[in-house]
């Protein structure tokens, strides 16, 4: 009994990919793989294609994103015409595209049968629901969850996560023009990672409180987040594919060299396929820490895509926390979860705060 695996794409390809991801291994073998798209997404699919490892069958098959008919007849014909011959199920996964493609996608492949009785297919279909309390869920047309939480059992991979999403992560080549009118050109590393003489600066200016560059508060926030996500691995093993980096420089790929401005991201946790953006300032006022999370939402969003988090590490009192916060939720309407600003008074208990944030932001138990 085959499987002919249809996944339809939008303009946010990692859902798809995670889906893809955990559905090659629990549906009934072999796997044919199509990607439903339009012309507006074909990047999307592109970049799709570029992961298809461990999927041995997989191609394409291009509609339109609003013309209810279009899309139904575009389907309907594909699959009369180009459907493998072992296929007994037909399984539509519809987290990617348009709610016409998606709709009209399941549409032609239940009517499948009506064209193709012969063939005595079923017809299954799922949705990757990210709302979940413990993590996105992939969850099926009778409400049985397939994976309860699509993160575990993913490599933690920053550099798919950004490939998927269409940027590039350094080492690259950066040209700027300086204050003099000079053409300099600079490089931006690759991301790294802490040594144990980093982690112990930053430890020690956290528990003193006095970070005193935003280097060390840097190193502070990279060690706690560290220590915290060590505690809950030892605890819950299947929770140990996760990743640090310090100094994540990212552009848009496949632009001119000369319009891809990159941006600096001061630490980057990957948790499976998810990301958490720390951005770290010593600034306390009410303008300078709002623009710095609204610069933290525009970019952990381009790098990881819906799902993505960040939190603004900073020097404001508890107070200017809470109304940035709700003012940033307010103008942007994202949940408060989505951004969250802690001010100096986490910084001598930030690891127990990253614990705890874990826990409620993350469901990472």
């Amino acid at each position: 009994m085959g499987t002919l695996l249809m996944l339809t794409v939008g303009t946010n390809p990692l859902p798809v990919w995670v889906a893809l991801h955990h559905l090659k291994d629990n549906l009934p073998p072999p796997i044919h793989v199509r990607l439903v798209h339009t012309k507006e997404t074909r990047p999307e699919r592109d970049r799709l294609l570029k992961y298809r490892r461990n999927v041995f069958a997989m191609d394409t098959v291009e509609t339109v994103s609003g013309n209810p008919s279009t899309v139904r007849n575009d389907i309907t014909r594909n699959l009369i015409h180009n459907l493998p011959n072992n296929t007994r199920c037909i399984h539509v996964h519809y987290t990617g595209g348009t709610k016409v493609m998606c709709v009209e996608t399941v549409a032609a492949a239940e009517n499948i049968k009506v064209y193709l009785p012969s063939r005595h297919l079923e017809i299954e279909t799922s949705y990757l629901d990210p709302r979940a309390d413990a993590g996105a869920t992939l969850i099926d047309r009778n409400g049985t969850i397939l994976v309860s939480d699509t993160r575990k059992g993913v490599e933690p991979s920053l550099q798919r996560i950004a490939e998927l999403n269409g940027f590039e992560l350094g080492p690259f080549p950066y040209e700027y023009w300086d204050k003099f009118g000079n053409n300099p050109t600079r490089n931006c590393p690759a991301p790294r990672t802490l040594d144990e003489e980093q982690l112990a600066r930053g430890r020690a200016a956290l528990n003193s409180s006095r970070c005193s560059t935003p280097e060390l508060l840097e190193y502070g926030a990279y060690a706690a987040f560290q220590d915290a996500l060590a505690a809950i691995s030892r605890q819950h093993p299947d929770r140990s594919n996760y990743r640090l980096f310090h100094k994540v420089y990212v552009r848009r790929a496949n632009v001119p060299s000369a319009s891809a401005k990159p941006f600096e991201l001061d630490v980057v946790a990957v948790l499976g396929y998810q990301i958490v953006v720390v951005s770290c300032t010593l600034a306390y006022e009410h303008a300078q820490v709002k623009q710095k999370g609204m610069e933290a939402l525009l970019r952990m969003r381009q790098l990881g895509g819906v799902e993505a988090r960040a939190i603004v590490l900073c020097r404001a009192s508890q107070q200017a926390q809470q109304l940035i916060q709700a003012e940033l939720k307010e103008e942007t309407g994202r949940s408060s979860l989505s951004l969250e600003i802690w001010g100096k008074d986490m910084w001598d208990r930030l690891q127990q705060k990253f614990y705890q944030y874990l826990h409620t932001a993350f469901g990472w138990t």
